[in-house]
């Protein structure tokens, strides 16, 4: 036989041996097999099966240690707004002996996760099938890639009418639109709050974001403390995006152009690497970065996340259900940690069935969708429902024709971007300054008050979602819940005080508060609880998940009181009005107290 024929014989016959081999192997998935037989480097994840092998007193006691040395801002976020206010498993780190046992082996570490209890490593075929061997590793998984569209920029000129407020310049309708000028009159512009942003990287030469409180910054490309364009390491024009996003949240360039939230402190992370050439899409997009990027934000005691960026090729739409997409999972328990995750839907209206994007699909996150200045949704703003049926996006902000910086210039405004990236920048300035507003408020309420003020709220649909934002009709609904509003108080303070001492404002004014079902999932009946603390007429409305009216209870009018056992509860039976058994899938219940506000929960019907 031919030499290179024995030898092409040779490589194929010990190809299928790995194969086979790997094939067997429960700990690695399918996709990594496919991807990782072409013999070149794949980056993946390393899960491991526990952080250390503690006995439960060790373990309750690291845990212990790891809320006790929590910075006094996370604690009391925390506190106030989380469902996971106390240290658990989540935040106690990666094994160290672990980390170091994987990298004996061999291969490059990218990043590491607290939450996933895993590591970012790039290695070959042979150091994956020795490091899948080892007994504390529970599975290995590819890191996903894909390469999407960021933004554009357009040559059309906006309109030429003048802005109502001068001093926004052409800024004016993005800010308006969601009445973010209203909470600006109130004198709230973001004082106190801490802004996290997931990005390309970030300039502050421009003159607009100079002032820029950046209370710290973190490049996970390039694993530096440097998020702006680097010589002979970033790509040309790497910075321009997250710059862009920057703009519109922190800008102040009065007649030119106003940041909704230009008074916050900011937390920078570089999580996303940009195209040759200065192209305006992604080429990749390593969902590790910007995981270890919201764990990094979450530790560092940040309020609100803006992240402007989506993924959606490398999923199928039944992976679109909060619970498939390592990142949703992330960013959903951030939320569960006491952070607003405010994210773009998507650029994919006219793409991929017209999907929203991964982490849009999360249950807590706010996904935004974009419409331009005559509130019409914007062709390219992708559109739900998640697999599992939920509304998405849940609303939208002004994507077409916004305003913001140039960014490789010290003085230049351009007002021809677009993108949910930027309808998502306009929606989290917006909310930031809700945050200011009502420090003690919890995610759930802020997320409550904008869906029952929504201009869409009494028909949501899987295009606006609950629709435009308007901040002048939350802050009002919050203002009815806690009487109240209020600075933010020291212990939330951006410099961390060394002791936590509990705060309060007074007797909050009585209001209602909209409890989970139970049981959720439910087959055939639930009951929703609720608590009361003024008397008033109570309606409850059962919408599908496509907005459509199932069914509505009048309670009538009821004392102040808990209203929680089965017997005080509002008792639905899985029917429409027409007495009709309702299909399996996930029901939203609006809650309203007649004249006054209205709470929005999820039901899960399962048959």
């Amino acid at each position: 036989m031919h030499k290179q024929s024995c030898s092409i014989l040779t490589v194929f016959l010990l190809t299928a041996v790995v194969t086979a081999e790997i094939t067997l192997s429960p700990k690695i998935t399918p996709q990594l097999l496919s991807e990782t037989s072409t013999g070149r480097n794949r980056k993946v994840w390393i899960h491991f099966t526990n952080k250390d092998h503690f006995k439960e007193e060790e373990l309750e006691n690291a845990i212990s240690r790891c809320q006790q040395s929590m910075p006094a801002r996370v604690k009391y976020r925390r506190l106030i707004r989380a469902e996971r206010w106390q240290a658990d498993f989540t935040d106690l780190p990666v094994h160290s002996a672990y980390i170091d046992q994987v990298l004996q082996i061999g291969g490059h570490l990218r990043s590491r996760s607290r939450w996933l209890n895993a590591i970012g490593l790039e290695a070959n075929l042979q150091q994956i099938m020795q490091i899948e061997k080892l007994p504390f590793v529970r599975s290995i998984t590819p890191i996903l890639t894909y390469t999407t569209e960021l933004y554009t920029r357009t040559e059309s000129q906006i309109p030429t009418v003048p802005p109502a407020n001068q001093s926004y310049g052409d800024s004016d309708t993005q800010i308006t639109q969601v009445q973010a000028d209203f909470l600006h009159q109130k004198g709230f512009f973001g004082a106190e709050i801490v802004i996290g942003l997931l990005d390309t990287g970030f300039s502050l030469k421009h003159t607009a974001i100079a002032h820029v409180n950046v209370i710290d910054q973190y490049d996970f490309v390039n694993n530096d403390n440097d998020t702006s364009d680097q010589f002979n390491q970033d790509d040309p024009k790497q910075d321009e995006h997250g710059s862009i996003v920057l703009g519109i949240l922190a800008g102040k360039a009065p007649e030119q152009l106003i940041g909704l939230a230009h008074q916050a402190s900011f937390l920078l992370a570089k999580t996303e690497k940009i195209s040759e050439n200065g192209q305006e899409f992604e080429r990749v997009i390593e969902e590790d970065w910007c995981i270890e990027g919201i764990e990094w934000l979450e530790g560092k005691g940040v309020d609100l996340i803006n992240c402007s960026l989506g993924y959606s090729d490398w999923y199928n739409f039944r992976d679109l259900d909060g619970q498939t997409s390592k990142l949703t999972i992330a960013a959903d328990l951030a939320t569960e940690k006491g952070v607003l995750m405010v994210v773009a839907a998507g650029n994919q209206g006219t793409k991929l069935g017209e999907r929203i994007t991964v982490p849009a699909d999360g249950f807590k996150v706010l996904a935004i969708g974009a419409v331009n200045r005559n509130q019409s949704i914007s062709w390219f703003s992708a559109k739900g429902p998640t697999y599992d049926g939920r509304i998405k996006p849940d609303f939208v902000a002004l994507g077409e024709q916004v305003t913001s910086i140039i960014p490789d210039t010290s003085s230049g405004f351009s007002s021809t971007n677009r993108g949910t990236s930027l309808s998502c920048a306009v929606a989290a300035g917006a909310i930031s300054l809700l945050l200011q507003a009502f420090p003690k408020a919890t995610t759930d309420q802020i997320t409550n008050a904008l869906r029952a003020t929504a201009v869409n709220a009494n028909d949501p649909n899987n295009s606006y979602g609950y629709g435009l934002i308007r901040a002048k009709s939350a802050f009002e609904v919050l203002l009815d819940q806690f009487g109240h509003t209020g600075n933010m108080p020291d212990p939330i303070s951006i410099k961390p005080l060394a002791n936590l001492k509990p705060i309060t404002w007074g007797k909050l004014k009585p209001s209602f508060e909209l409890l989970q079902n139970f049981p959720n999932p439910f087959n055939a009946e639930t009951w929703i609880p609720f608590r009361l603390g003024t008397d008033g007429e109570m309606k409850l409305s059962i919408y599908s998940s496509s907005g459509s009216l199932i069914q509505t209870v009048d309670v009538g009018h009821l004392e102040p009181g808990n209203y929680t056992s089965r017997q005080r509860a509002i008792y639905w039976n899985g029917q429409n009005y027409r007495r009709e058994d309702v299909v399996s899938g996930v029901y939203f219940c609006v809650l309203q107290v007649l004249g006054e506000s209205a709470q929005t929960s999820q039901l899960i019907l399962l048959k």
